[in-house]
């Protein structure tokens, strides 16, 4: 195959991949009617397999903070599931290349799961 022919084909697979999402989508403003998102920031990705990371307040039935962490590849996600340490009022799941821990303060419990269940599904890739 000429060399034109490669170039131009790795051109077409270049613009079918898909872009990567904004913080905003990721971490939406609003989760399940309760949540409201209060705050959202860039953090500094903590190693170098994380490409980013972002960090949201959200206020509702409670307060919580949710850390989201987009890795290269879901292998990486699901390792840090595997190594991270469980704490109170904390929990920590991984969806395809993300990892995410949430930590809730006087949170209510159905509130709360309905917040995770939402966060997960719109993870979905």
């Amino acid at each position: 195959m000429p060399r034109r022919h490669w170039i131009l084909l790795a051109l077409i697979l270049t613009a079918c991949s898909a872009s990567p999402r904004n913080a905003a989508s990721l971490l939406p403003a609003s989760v399940g009617g309760i949540w409201q998102r209060k705050a959202l920031r860039d953090v500094p990705p903590p190693k170098p397999t994380i490409l980013r990371a972002f960090e949201a307040d959200y206020e509702g039935a409670g307060k919580l903070t949710v850390d989201l962490y987009e890795t290269k590849v879901s292998g990486t996600a699901f390792e840090m599931t595997q190594h991270w340490k469980a704490l109170p009022d904390t929990v920590f799941f991984d969806k395809g290349r993300y990892f995410v821990v949430v930590k809730w303060q006087q949170a209510d419990r159905q509130a709360l799961t309905a917040f995770v269940r939402a966060l997960q599904k719109g993870l979905e890739e």
